[in-house]
């Protein structure tokens, strides 16, 4: 079923790209019968073969990931892509590729699992695509992350954009040109 899952990637980029567009706004993903998880979906629509990956903690997810996408494997530190599950790098965030002043769409992206997404109280957003601020409540994730990107996102254009996927298939940005508020 090569068309149903090109629907599917078409439909799941639009809401991706809304994402990107309406940071801290919540998007749930086209609920087309796919065969890999959420993430999986996700990720296919956005890698081919010239992009490398990085999975924190989970073997099987990167094969799959591999398997689904045709991408390979790379360190951290190389990566295009990280994808981060429990919602944390465990602190490695700082390694990831942040783009340069010449190239810096180049920054890594980095997706978080977490357990559930809602524009409630919780981490205060500013900046492009934004009225005023936003509200985005993103539980099961680290705390500590959420520093780490203000930090790594601090010199835009530089930066690591940051999507994130809850458990009931909802999606959530934060691209590196958002500014993150102090709760």
């Amino acid at each position: 079923m090569h068309i149903h899952r090109t629907i599917r990637d078409h439909f799941t980029f639009r809401v991706l790209l809304q994402g990107m567009s309406h940071p801290g706004r919540v998007f749930p993903l086209p609920g087309l019968p796919g065969e890999g998880s959420a993430a999986v979906e996700l990720l296919g629509c956005l890698m081919d073969n010239e992009v490398g990956f990085a999975v924190i903690g989970d073997r099987d997810m990167e094969r799959e990931i591999a398997r689904h996408t045709d991408s390979r494997p790379v360190s951290l530190e190389d990566a295009d892509f990280i994808i981060a599950q429990h919602g944390t790098t465990m602190g490695r965030l700082a390694h990831f590729r942040r783009g340069s002043l010449e190239y810096p769409d180049t920054g890594a992206t980095v997706l978080y699992l977490v357990e559930a997404l809602s524009e409630a109280a919780g981490v205060v957003l500013s900046g492009p695509g934004i009225d005023g601020t936003a509200s985005l409540r993103i539980s099961g994730l680290d705390p500590g992350e959420l520093q780490l990107l203000r930090e790594l996102n601090s010199e835009f254009p530089l930066g690591v954009d940051a999507i994130f996927l809850d458990q009931s298939g909802n999606i959530a940005c934060i691209p590196r040109s958002s500014r993150i508020g102090v709760n």
